[in-house]
């Protein structure tokens, strides 16, 4: 019994061994000659503590790296040379605070105001008692870094940089924030060489190392490229290298005016320059002199001695090792090196969690490969040229890589790099992306690149604001790419503010294919999201309020083929054949033809508020059919008040928008504190809670009364002239409600052919004139042709059941109330001479048809006074005037809606008398009232343009 209790007793003790937990205290005051093992005895260096952890008494154990209080200036990366065992933690000790820095302080008092007078007569007269220097060489710092090219996509290892206080300086610049347009480009589209129209050039071809950055051909490339030379007698600046799109004239207006798709691009800011080194928070170093130049950005103006001045010296802050780490990093600020915060390629088990990571000279995190089992939460990450890389999992067999974004802060993204420099790039499979706060980011917040990802309860608030043709969540460009989901998400103020193509708050680019957008709350967008001509992609459920151009924007770009060889190499990289891959995205294998085609796209049960005159959907490549883009049971509420209130974020629905919601089953929107961080982010000594600003209803909020509905008007516009069967035919007498009818008064060449008013027996037995309106209307031109098509020889048809009427005969009519603007009073039929005159519209149906709506403009718009066009060699006509009118050619579902009517309720509830797009979408309302019978098609006819849509 005692040789059994002391074995147990020897595997308890084996056990608490091997959970043994080894602290190792790392101080900037310590010294790597101390154990390192005790509060009073710490190491000075993280490396030092590194290398530790692979000696005996510590390997194995679960080790907590302890950071106390202070500034960590690396020499060199952290390495770790592999992955550990069991847990491994580098912290702040007791939650003090830490700074890892990959750079140097230099202390204030070594700067001194600017008494040469050479430096005085090239930097701006506001300057001269602002700016300070420093001979670098004097402070030990030598490592100055090199000027390259950064930009679109370009992940760039910065040059020495400068941060105050932790606040990142810009290379000096001119125009500050701005640019200006290229006047010129001298040797065609991917020269080097183009002109301008500032006169300040005569400083600039004095500088050392001039550099310039700009939109050279597109609003969404931007590039930096160093300067070759400049001639100031004719304003030319030729460059080292061409840009990598070409280059234009400039597309920037005076005002707030913008440029579009059409004239974007072309315009540049010079960097690099002493000579414009003319505010607060800009620097200049001569690396021939070794002087550093600034003007501090602090609220004096100048250095106080308790002003932290930092310099970035070394690339990157932390490398991580290959394979199952363990490495947990918490609780510290790191900042100020050159490439990357942290870097790791094809790793698994890693946690970053409470850091503040800041003044990166690229991603402040990024994940390359296979990244697995990697979290990154909790964490306080801005002024980056990039947030968080991310890329894991196995396409091919489409493994989740379990790894997982979520609770964090991400802001001021995109410090020098604008475009490619995101917040957060999720690649591979299944990487979850969610409750984090996004914000003020100059391209994309998100762009993501892979399967199965879920993007979700995240707030994103004024992404893109640097560039064009962009979205705050973008992907672009495959078929393959399946599976992702974009739900229940704030998304805010995307907005354009530069020339170029729109801004989005979801962008899919270029035939991006098979997503999920669904639950989210989109608010004051420019596009709230793009479907560009992809397939399989499905918008629902969402809240789309106030967009600035329109709610949802499609098209059918893939129809040129014009990505098609990216796209099938794509294809071609995956499995996409396989069972694996058929079992879970069976459309996309089920592909044979049309590729390019946008097929199997659905927009629905969402609810949209836009102010007037801004529309819900545009499309463009004339793909309106429901086989591209099936827009169905979306609702549009012309009243704020169907949202409790909005004005704080708050779009509960209410009023028509609830009784819309429970029709559809339509789940009420996300409130507002459900996304964002969840948890305090950043290093406990920040102190920085969960979502800043958080907006609420304030206490005693009164509910603006519902006013979405309206009784629909009772005064409405006049029928036609022409009767065309939304009132009774008072033109035709002697008619029954039964058949088709012809009225000939003559048949020269049939002379013995029947006469007067009668039943069209031989179209009723032969074209089923009698049952089928069109086929009966049809009968006059082919009557008249019939009868020789005689001039001024008409024949009349007209449907008994509507009494729909027209006529064929020869040249173009009008049929009209008259025009009192002008003071033509004529009543009746009359001949379009003008028409015929000037636009042949005799010979010409459009040309005459089109005729209806100008001359119902040009004699007023009178309500009462429509003008109808007929085209009578066809019969063909067209009525211009107000409102609204449906079409239902069967109603089987509601006996009640009339054959052709006034949509009265529409223009009260929905503008549809203002808004074509409103008026055609009325259309599709009535055709899914009467129960969405493809045999019995509705059309809406917008008679202010004389413009018409049938669905299907």
């Amino acid at each position: 019994m005692r040789a059994v209790l002391w074995n147990i007793a020897l595997i308890l003790l084996v056990a608490a061994v091997d959970c043994a937990q080894v602290h190792i205290y790392v101080s900037p005051n310590g010294s790597d000659s101390n154990s390192g093992l005790t509060v009073s005895q710490p190491l000075k260096t993280i490396q030092k503590a590194v290398n530790k952890l692979d000696e005996s008494g510590v390997k194995g154990n679960e080790v907590l790296i302890e950071l106390m209080q202070g500034y960590h200036d690396l020499a060199s990366s952290v390495l770790f040379p592999h992955g550990y065992s069991a847990p491994v933690t580098v912290r702040s000790y007791n939650h003090q605070e830490v700074h890892v820095t990959g750079g140097r302080r230099i202390q204030s008092s070594n700067f001194k105001h600017v008494t040469d007078s050479n430096i005085l007569n090239v930097i701006p007269q506001v300057a001269h008692s602002k700016v300070l220097q420093i001979h670098l060489p004097d402070v030990g710092i030598t490592n100055y870094g090199s000027l390259s090219n950064y930009g679109f996509y370009r992940e760039r290892v910065a040059p020495l940089e400068i941060f105050i206080n932790g606040n990142p300086l810009r290379l000096a610049e001119w125009p500050n924030n701005k640019y200006i347009n290229i006047k010129q480009v001298l040797d065609g589209q991917h020269g080097k060489r183009f002109t301008h129209e500032s006169i300040r050039d005569i400083k600039w071809k004095q500088e050392k190392e001039p550099w310039v950055f700009g939109f050279w051909y597109w609003g969404w490339a931007d590039m930096s490229i160093k300067v070759n030379s400049i001639d100031t007698s004719t304003h030319t600046i030729t460059l080292v290298e061409k840009a990598k799109f070409g280059m234009r004239t400039g597309s920037l207006l005076d005002g707030d005016k913008l440029n579009g798709y059409g004239k974007q691009g072309g315009y540049f800011r010079v960097i690099n320059m002493l000579s414009e080194l003319d505010q607060p928070g800009e620097y200049y170093l001569d690396r021939s002199t070794g002087i550093l130049y600034l003007w501090p950005n602090t609220p004096s103006g100048t250095l106080s001695p308790t002003d932290i001045v930092y310099v970035s010296l070394i690339d990157d802050c932390i490398k991580l090792p290959q394979g199952k780490t363990n490495i947990n990093l918490q609780d510290f600020t790191l900042e100020a090196c050159r490439h990357y915060g942290i870097w790791g390629s094809n790793l698994s088990h890693l946690k970053i969690s409470n850091l503040e990571i800041k003044n990166m000279g690229s991603y402040g995190f990024r994940c390359s490969n296979q990244c697995n089992s990697v979290s990154v939460s909790r964490c306080d990450i801005h002024h980056n040229d990039g947030g968080v890389f991310m890329k894991g999992g196995d396409r091919n067999k489409l493994i989740s890589s379990g790894s997982i974004i979520e609770d964090n802060h991400l802001w001021k993204i995109g410090r020098a790099t604008l475009v490619g420099a995101n917040f957060i790039t999720p690649e591979g499979v299944n990487v979850i992306v969610r409750n984090n706060y996004l914000h003020d980011g100059s391209y994309s917040c998100i762009r993501w690149a892979g399967n199965d990802h879920i993007m979700e309860y995240n707030y994103f608030n004024k992404c893109c604001f640097n560039s064009s043709d962009c979205g705050a969540i973008h992907a672009g460009r495959d078929w393959t790419m399946r599976g992702n989901a974009i739900r229940y998400n704030y998304i805010e103020k995307s907005l354009r503010l530069w020339p170029g193509a729109d801004v989005r708050g979801i962008m899919l680019d270029d035939q991006y294919s098979s997503v999920n957008i669904e639950h989210n709350v989109f608010i004051d967008n420019e596009i709230h999201a793009n479907i560009g001509g992809g397939r399989d992609n499905i918008i629902r459920y969402n809240v789309l309020y106030n967009s600035t151009k329109a709610s949802i924007q499609v098209d059918g770009r893939g129809m040129t083929k014009k990505f098609n060889t990216e796209l099938q190499k794509h294809l071609k990289a995956v499995p996409y054949t396989s069972s694996i891959w058929t079992a879970k995205y069976p459309k996309l294998a089920a592909t044979k033809d049309n590729w390019n085609l946008p097929e199997g796209n659905e927009i629905y049960g969402n609810i949209y508020y836009n102010k007037h005159g801004i529309p819900w959907s545009v499309s463009y490549n004339d793909i309106n059919e429901d086989k591209y883009y099936n827009r169905h049971d979306n609702k549009h509420t012309y009243t704020s008040t169907d949202f409790y209130a909005p004005e704080y974020k708050n779009f509960h629905l209410e009023c028509t928008g609830q009784e819309w919601a429970n029709g559809i089953n339509f789940e009420q929107p996300i409130a507002f504190s459900k996304v964002g961080p969840r948890y305090p982010y950043g290093p406990q000594y920040l102190n920085k809670g969960k979502l800043p600003a958080r907006t609420q209803v304030p206490t005693g909020f009164n509910k603006h009364p519902c006013s979405g509905t309206a009784k629909p008007a009772t005064a409405i516009p006049h029928v036609a002239y022409l009767p065309d069967g939304s009132a009774p035919n008072n033109l035709i007498q002697n008619i029954t409600n039964e058949g088709c009818w012809l009225l000939i008064n003559d048949c020269p060449a049939h002379p013995n052919n029947v006469k007067g008013t009668f039943r069209d027996t031989y179209g009723e037995q032969h074209e089923q004139a009698g049952n089928i309106e069109a086929n009966c209307l049809a009968r006059a031109a082919k009557e008249w042709r019939y009868c020789g098509s005689a001039k001024n020889k008409p024949i009349t048809a007209v449907y008994g059941p509507t009494g729909a009427m027209t006529i064929g005969g020869d040249g173009c009519f009008f049929a009209a109330y008259g025009c009192p603007k002008h003071n033509d009073n004529r009543v009746g039929f009359m001949r379009d001479t003008y028409a015929e005159q000037h636009d042949g519209g005799d010979t010409n149906e459009e040309a005459c048809l089109k005729r209806a709506a100008g001359q119902w403009a040009w004699c007023g718009k009178d309500r009462d006074k429509p003008y109808t066009s007929i085209f009578r060699p066809t019969g063909a006509v067209r009525t211009g005037g107000a409102g609204c009118w449906i079409k239902v050619t069967k109603c089987p579902a509601d006996s009640k809606i009339k054959y052709y009517f006034y949509d009265a309720w529409g223009a009260t509830n929905m503008g549809s008398d203002d808004d074509a797009n409103e008026c055609f979408a009325r259309a599709g309302f009535y055709w899914r009232k009467c129960g969405s019978d493809n045999n019995y098609p509705v059309t809406a006819y917008y008679r202010p343009t004389g413009a018409q849509k049938t669905v299907p």
